[in-house]
């Protein structure tokens, strides 16, 4: 089990480089509430759409290790929602003491 988290885990963070690449621009034009959304809707579409273009092949790595496709995109979804509200708790409690 532990092997399929780490693999889990390890597509999520190949995506992150695009999806905050791609969100940060929306931060400039929008905020930070447009950065949270960004981050779980348009931001992380654009990283699983930059993967399947560029990244092709490493697909077939995942399902021969038993991880479809929807697997991926599901728990990179969750680790990312789960990323962004740890990281807005943060923020927001840092911005409090200081």
């Amino acid at each position: 089990m532990s092997k399929k988290w780490n693999n889990l885990f390890e597509f999520f963070k190949s995506t992150l480089a695009v999806n905050f690449a791609v969100s940060f621009f929306v931060f400039l034009f929008g905020g930070s509430i447009a950065f949270n959304y960004s981050v779980l809707s348009f931001g992380f579409v654009l990283s699983l759409l930059f993967k399947e273009v560029n990244a092709k092949k490493e697909y077939v790595f995942y399902f021969n290790n038993q991880i479809s496709r929807i697997q991926l995109w599901l728990f990179s979804w969750g680790f990312t929602f789960v990323f962004l509200v740890i990281s807005v708790f943060v923020f927001n409690l840092v911005k409090k003491l200081f």
